[in-house]
């Protein structure tokens, strides 16, 4: 029999990445209405945050004046801020539930925005950025994500998480085009009437209570928009959660009341030892019941949380992550100065941005399809690499060419381990507590903004000026240099400490390894084991697959990690 060609084997392999994917959708088509609210919600909710992030240093700079340093000092505490209460709210959303939270949530930052849009005051500009939509944007971006696991069932979680991203991206993608449409339409018309007419009009805007629609404004008002339509269909979001049920051996109905014990007060069945043999069946049918929130203070979540020994791992991956997420700070914060001030005000940083979203977009399903069974934290290791190198071209070259290669590699990376970074932290949450594990796995993010913005601001003050004086250049090769090795230290860590925050992960793709995390049960649904079964079985945790629970082991002569 002949051996299949090279053009054969990558037809196949094409065939059969699309027939994941497809079935990936396919495992969706009976979810409740709340799981596409939540699509729609995470699209302009994107949208708004990306299309203000582009410009939110420019913003600073042009139409209040603000110097370098201190533009980046207000973008970093800005992000600094939602760390600090998304500490807070991540146990208000485990309290009120995601319908109430989305509700304050977008209608908070509806008028957050307003405000931005209208002011031409600092004062009440600060307020708005350090206040109000800091606090607004902790109800939206956990407690989405929280909801796509309530609307989900383990067969298809891990497939709704990387469409989740992929959303994320489509509202990231439209805006980066629309930030260069306004740009240019707003900077011909200003050249128009005259060099000197736009310099004093600026100038009247920064020292005067005047207000004048400028690109920057134009598009924070478009963000404004996209959020008054979120408000409308948050709204409109119930307060559920979807069960996975087998249809074999006539299984008893999930009802909200009658059939939920006093110790499964969240409407969990418990699966029969004859539904665990079964398990691999693909007949399934996702049941939707009433989710009553589990509540409790903020001192008892928090301190429940962090006695939980996974708690450990978990939170030392997030601050692992914290110098790798940094580039995409400096991507938004740091990447539009840069390019602006090297290729000209009309150069398309918008387009060049729009790279990252297309690719995501292109990737996440097939690259989460493909490695559904690869354990999250392989996935995670892997690709801070890639993301990490990224910067390297900036420091190599100052060109276009340069930032589409960096802008390029940085997505491949991001679509590597971004996606399955959801996907951990949601393998190791427990039942009712998401909003917290959410909170703190979404700190890094916006914690790296911190330093982010002081050093970005130092950074393009000293080696990537505005003004030139005469016989003096850029240095921004050196810059982005700084960027790239203090990035590479994420991954690197990462690689040191493998040892202990993998407990035992294989390298092997489909070899989800027997782990346990310091003797801990990682309970099927959430439950409380017997003493008898904790006895008798271990549980382990794995990637999420396209199994109903986690699947059991066998006690063996191997010692468990």
């Amino acid at each position: 029999m002949p051996a299949p060609t090279p053009t054969a084997t990558f037809s196949s392999s094409i065939q059969k990445q699309y027939a994941k994917v497809t079935a990936g959708f396919a495992s969706l088509s009976n979810s409740p209405p709340e799981l596409w609210k939540a699509y729609l919600l995470k699209f302009l909710d994107s949208y708004a945050y990306f299309s203000f992030s582009l410009v939110l240093t420019i913003f600073l700079s042009d139409d209040f004046g603000m110097s370098d340093v201190r533009a980046g000092a207000v973008y970093g505490a800005y992000g600094a801020l939602i760390t600090v209460f998304g500490l807070f709210t991540g146990t208000i959303i485990d309290n009120l539930g995601v319908a109430k939270c989305l509700r304050i949530g977008f209608v908070l930052s509806f008028f957050s925005r307003v405000m931005i849009f209208t002011c031409t005051s600092r004062a009440v500009l600060l307020v708005c950025l350090l206040v109000t939509l800091p606090f607004s944007n902790c109800l939206g971006i956990p407690v989405l994500t929280v909801g796509i696991r309530r609307y989900t069932n383990d067969e298809n979680r891990g497939f709704a998480f990387g469409l989740f991203y992929v959303v994320m991206n489509i509202g990231a993608l439209v805006a980066g085009p629309l930030v260069d449409v306004l740009t240019i339409y707003y900077n011909d018309k200003d050249s128009g009437g005259g060099d000197d007419k736009n310099a004093n009009e600026v100038d009247t805007l920064n020292t005067s209570s005047s207000w004048v629609m400028t690109n920057n404004r134009a598009i924070i008002l478009s963000g404004v928009v996209a959020n008054f339509i979120a408000v409308f269909v948050a709204f409109s979001v119930r307060e559920i959660k979807v069960d996975a049920k087998s249809k074999h051996d006539s299984p008893k109905p999930i009802r909200a009341s009658s059939s939920i014990s006093s110790d499964d007060s969240e409407g969990y069945t418990p699966f029969s030892a004859s539904s665990n043999d079964n398990r691999q069946s693909n007949n399934k049918t996702s049941n939707i019941s009433q989710f009553q929130p589990t509540t409790g203070s903020t001192y008892q979540i928090l301190s429940e949380t962090m006695r939980t020994p996974s708690f450990h791992r978990f939170l030392l991956v997030c601050l692992l992550t914290i110098n790798v997420r940094m580039i995409f700070r400096h991507l938004d914060g740091t990447l539009p100065k840069y390019m602006i001030r090297e290729f000209g005000e009309n150069t398309r940083k918008g387009l060049v941005y729009a790279i990252n979203p297309a690719l995501i977009i292109i990737l996440v399903p097939i690259i989460t399809a493909a490695t559904t069974s690869v354990d999250p934290l392989l996935m995670i290791h892997r690709g801070t690499y890639v993301s990490a190198l990224s910067v390297f071209f900036l420091a190599f070259s100052t060109s276009l060419p340069a930032c589409v290669l960096f802008v390029s590699t940085l997505s491949i990376g991001e679509a590597i381990w971004s996606p399955r970074l959801y996907d951990y932290t949601m393998s190791v949450a427990q039942e009712g507590r998401e909003g917290t594990y959410m909170a703190l796995s979404s700190a890094p993010l916006f914690l790296a903004k911190l330093p982010v913005g002081f050093l970005s601001g130092v950074l393009l003050q000293r080696y990537c000026p505005e003004y030139l004086e005469e016989g003096e250049v850029r240095h921004s090769k050196t810059m982005w240099l700084i960027i790239g090795l203090i990035t590479i230290v994420s991954p690197i860590m990462i690689t040191l400490l493998w040892g202990y925050i993998s407990g035992g992960v294989e390298g092997s793709e489909g070899d989800n390894g027997a782990r346990m995390n310091n003797g801990e049960r990682l309970m099927r649904n959430d439950e409380e084991c017997t003493e008898d079964e904790s006895s008798e079985h271990s549980y382990q945790h794995v990637p999420l697959t396209s199994n109903i629970s986690l699947p059991r082991v066998r006690p063996t002569d191997r010692p468990v990690v």
